[in-house]
């Protein structure tokens, strides 16, 4: 469990000051500005959707997965002896009982699990072609500080 903790602080580290708040600050520079420049910008949307106002909504969607293997702990496995034991020698023999326990530690394995990351963010375009508003939705729809 404390590896789990570990990787995702691990993971929060690398990912900076990547949050939903930037993103959001990077998504209104954008509303004022022409459609085009966003397409020139971010590329050609995946899709898009006419407006009965003449408008248009276009839509991108960023996804991925990430793999967080597994890792390996130990566990206690401790085993219990008991029995007698006898001694034959030729100045006699001896017999008596004994007992104790031995520990060792096996190795275990926690499989690894897949993470899929997406984000889908739609801009509304009046019929000028000028960004009026936007929105997203997903589980990675995060950014570093607009520069």
């Amino acid at each position: 469990m404390r590896v789990r903790i570990s990787c995702l602080f691990i993971l929060l580290m690398i990912s900076g000051c990547a949050t939903t708040a930037n993103y959001e600050k990077i998504l209104n520079t954008w509303v004022g500005s022409h459609a085009d420049n966003l397409v020139t910008s971010w590329g050609p949307p995946q899709s898009s959707f006419q407006l009965s106002d003449g408008g248009t909504v276009i839509e991108y969607v960023r996804s991925g997965t990430v793999v967080v293997p597994g890792y390996t702990y130990t566990v206690p496995q401790t085993t219990y002896h008991s029995g007698t034991a006898s001694v034959y020698g030729s100045r006699g023999s001896a017999y008596g009982l004994y007992s104790g326990t031995s520990t060792t530690y096996v190795q275990q394995q926690t499989p690894s699990y897949t993470v899929n990351n997406w984000c889908k963010t739609r801009f509304t375009v009046n019929p000028n072609g000028i960004i009026s508003r936007w929105s997203w939705e997903g589980n990675n729809c995060t950014a570093l500080p607009p520069k």
